[in-house]
């Protein structure tokens, strides 16, 4: 008889035991199903965002940038792109622009301008050259200074092409812009990208084939 109730108390102990791991596992697995899905939804609202960012020159942002560029001399801009607010710069607005150099043999470039909207007065807080070079070959982008060749490292800028068919979603990037090309075994494009709210300069290899890869991916901080 104590023999059958030892046995008895030993088989409910076990059970006890299991359902106290079963208890502790199930709530982890659970925690790790909901930062799964978190993840999952972040990264669907990021996707959502980009698509629903309007990077185009509305009359306001066309307005605003012609009354910052009034009586700038030496350089002409063309607002190509509304890029956003600079996060260190909450008056500010950072327009992608066609820079050309008004001299006798004019040079073409992209340059990234930032004014700064204070209501009575639009000013010019920031002029960047965006460099191809660098941005094929480091993580963040880096920007030349005013007097630094516009296009270094063989890339030649571009204002008039549309993204190739081969180019365009590769990856499941979108692209807004070709910036520049490098003729190279085939040909390297240098194109401007937003990807989860980061502006990035994404580097695309053409080969004589027409197979396309991304090489490289710069952030592009505005």
């Amino acid at each position: 008889m104590k023999k059958a109730i030892a046995l008895i108390l030993t088989a409910a102990i076990g059970v006890t035991a299991l359902c106290a791991c079963s208890g502790t596992e199930e709530p982890e697995a659970q925690q790790d199903q909901a930062e799964e899905e978190t993840v999952e939804e972040t990264d669907a609202e990021e996707s959502e965002a980009d698509a629903a960012f309007n990077p185009a020159m509305t009359p306001d942002l066309q307005n605003l940038f012609d009354t910052g560029m009034e009586g700038f001399v030496g350089v002409g801009y063309e607002a190509v792109n509304y890029m956003g607010v600079p996060e260190s710069d909450p008056l500010g607005h950072t327009f992608l622009c066609i820079a050309t150099t008004i001299t006798a043999d004019p040079e073409t470039y992209w340059a990234l301008v930032t004014m700064d909207d204070i209501g009575s007065e639009v000013n010019i807080t920031d002029i960047k050259i965006i460099d191809y070079a660098a941005a094929s070959t480091a993580d963040v982008v880096t920007f030349t200074d005013s007097n630094a060749d516009p296009v270094p490292g063989g890339w030649q800028a571009v204002t008039d092409i549309a993204v190739p068919d081969e180019v365009q979603n590769i990856d499941g990037h979108m692209f807004y812009e070709i910036l520049a090309t490098q003729v190279v075994a085939g040909l390297n494009y240098s194109c401007l990208c937003l990807e989860d709210g980061q502006w990035e300069i994404v580097t695309v290899y053409v080969d004589l084939d027409g197979n396309a890869e991304v090489t490289n991916i710069a952030a592009l901080n505005i």
